[in-house]
Formats: C-alpha cells, sequence, structure tokens
C-alpha cells in the first residue's frame, strides 16, 4: 500500500507547524472528521481516497447552496472555532454536520494555505501559496491516509498478531477528536483500553508537539474518567513496526 510523499521540502513543511495549530486549521469544524470520512469506503489507492475528499465537498457545497446568507457565512468561516468556539456548539445537528461529516473540495484547501500563508509567509523559509496549500493537502489528505490507512492498519495487523484474543474496534471521528482515542479494545466484550497509534515523530520535543501532547493527555483523562479505563499510546512506523515496545506489557 503507498503512502502519499511530501512534495516540499521537509524544513519548509515543519516551519508552518505551530501557525497550523495556532489557526486551529486542523480542526473538524475547517476539514471535517477525516478519520471517519476515510473508512467511509475501501479506497484502492491513494488517489481515490483523495478524489473522494473533494468530491465529498463539493456535495457539501451543493447543499450549502439551499442555506440562507447569514447560515452560508457561519458554515463557511474556516476560523469560527478559533474566534467563538462556543457558537459552534450552539448551531443545529444540521448545519454542524455540513462542516463535520464532509470533506472539503481543492479551491477550499488552497483558501486555507492562502491563510497560513498570509501568517507564514516572513518565517525565513520563502514559502509561496501554492508551498502553503501543499502544507494544508498533506496534513489533510495525505497523513490522514498515511496514518489511518498505512500505519494504522499496519499497526492493529500487528497487534492482532501478538494479542489474539483482543478486539480492536475503530472508533468514530467525533469519538477519536473528543478523546485522543483512535481503537478501543475488548475481550470478551469488556473493554479493557483505549489505543491512540502515532508516528515517531510525536515523541519529538518541540513546542508545537508539546502542546499537541498535553492536549490529547487531558481527553485521554476525561475518557480514563468515564469509562474507566486508561489509553495507551503506540509508536509506530507506516509498516505497523511497534517502536516503544516498553508499552507491550501493559496490553
Amino acid at each position: 500500500m503507498n503512502e502519499f510523499i511530501l512534495p516540499i521540502e521537509i524544513a519548509k513543511f515543519r516551519s508552518t507547524n505551530q501557525t497550523w495549530n495556532d489557526l486551529m486549521l486542523n480542526d473538524p469544524w475547517s476539514v471535517g472528521y477525516v478519520t471517519s470520512l476515510i473508512v467511509i469506503e475501501e479506497f484502492v489507492t491513494k488517489e481515490d481516497w483523495e478524489l473522494f475528499y473533494y468530491t465529498s465537498g463539493e456535495k457539501r457545497n451543493h447543499q450549502i447552496q439551499h442555506l440562507n446568507d447569514e447560515q452560508r457565512v457561519l458554515v463557511n468561516d474556516e476560523q469560527l472555532v478559533l474566534k467563538n468556539g462556543a457558537s459552534i456548539r450552539k448551531l443545529s445537528w444540521d448545519l454542524k454536520n455540513l462542516n463535520f461529516q464532509f470533506g472539503r473540495t481543492e479551491e477550499q484547501l488552497y483558501r486555507k494555505g492562502e491563510l497560513l500563508h498570509g501568517v507564514v509567509k516572513n518565517n525565513g523559509y520563502d514559502l509561496t501559496i501554492e508551498d502553503c496549500f501543499q502544507c494544508v493537502r498533506f496534513r489533510v489528505i495525505c497523513e490522514t491516509w498515511n496514518g489511518v490507512v498505512v500505519r494504522e492498519v499496519n499497526t492493529i495487523a500487528t497487534l492482532k498478531g501478538l494479542l489474539p484474543q483482543a478486539d480492536f474496534r475503530k472508533v468514530e471521528g467525533e469519538f477519536d477528536h473528543k478523546y485522543a482515542v483512535d481503537y478501543e479494545v475488548f475481550k470478551n466484550d469488556h473493554l479493557i483500553y483505549g489505543l491512540q497509534i502515532k508516528p515517531e515523530s510525536y515523541t519529538r520535543n518541540a513546542p508545537y508537539i508539546n502542546k499537541a501532547r498535553f492536549a490529547n493527555q487531558q481527553k485521554n483523562q476525561q475518557y480514563k474518567a468515564k469509562y474507566g479505563v486508561p489509553v495507551y499510546d503506540i509508536i509506530a512506523g507506516s509498516s505497523g513496526n511497534i517502536i516503544n515496545q516498553e508499552i507491550l506489557k501493559n496490553l
């Protein structure tokens, strides 16, 4: 199964990490619950997934045409979650799901690239708007494929070989976003722990990664408080090889 390859220099890509998170362009309000969208169908190739995501965005646009002007402006505000996230919670289920349950068009991802470029254009890496679009595309479409379809599937296959009595169940995107849990693990239909599968880069000591880890730990604590079981981080390569082998003693 082929992975997407980063189309720009990795230093340029990494230079936008902090701003990407600060602008909250990865929030489901802005891009949809991509981990749910990618499991709607079984995609033969990564190109099939990318086309599906853009086509889903076109379907969303068609539905938005039926809204009034005020509603249309509201759901098309990519940064509403940054400016006033509480207002999103007050919206009707139908309006929220136009953003959460659909992808975006290529043109809409390009718009996010323009937003990103407006902040990072003078960061010393000579980033163009096209570079920033590729940063957005890679995070939304490519990393979702590489992480969910390639890394997660291969890692779960590895774990199933090690733990044949365990039942690994993929959670919905909304649940993942709320609790930072990718899979719930059961034995004899009894929940025993949650799993979060991450690449080796998740262990780096960088401000934006530290911030993400802290946020995920807070979400994991909420999960433990509600369901009474811990969440374990599995650090894995794209082939499914488990890097933090010491975690296996807990599984």
